[in-house]
């Protein structure tokens, strides 16, 4: 609570699979939604995962991650909420800073946004199973 977010976004309309590119202020003292485990070895392989679709209120969401290096280098969404025009919207928003917070983390384990609980349950599964599969593999 108190947590302000400033979003600046780019978004390529013309892209089918919705890659959008962001950047966060995040101006609360309080940090940012990285996990202190950035450091701990992950022991991924490289190559391309795709999550499973996760299912939430207002529609699945699923992603495919890039692993390179041992490392989570790119988060593309391939699904996620788009029948309502607030959805679109929220998403357009707030899925740039799930993707950047999920790569600064090396994991799924990121903050919610106020006001998409929904996306970041989709999001986090999603990813998540990815993860797991490119630990796996």
């Amino acid at each position: 609570m108190g947590k302000k977010l400033h979003f600046h976004i780019g978004v390529d309309n013309t892209a089918s699979n919705n890659t959008v590119s962001s950047t966060a202020d995040n101006s609360s003292s309080a940090g940012s939604a990285v996990s202190s485990s950035t450091n701990k070895q992950r022991n991924y392989k490289d190559g391309e995962y795709v999550g499973k679709s996760t299912a939430t209120a207002w529609g699945n969401v699923q992603l495919k991650i890039k692993i390179a290096n041992n490392r989570l280098t790119q988060i593309t969404v391939l699904k996620y909420p788009n029948t309502h025009s607030h959805s679109v919207e929220l998403n357009r928003q707030v899925l740039p800073v799930y993707r950047q917070e999920a790569v600064k983390s090396q994991s799924a384990n990121i903050q919610q946004i106020s006001g998409a609980t929904e996306t970041w349950k989709g999001f986090t599964g999603s990813l998540q199973s990815a993860l797991i599969q490119a630990r796996q593999a």
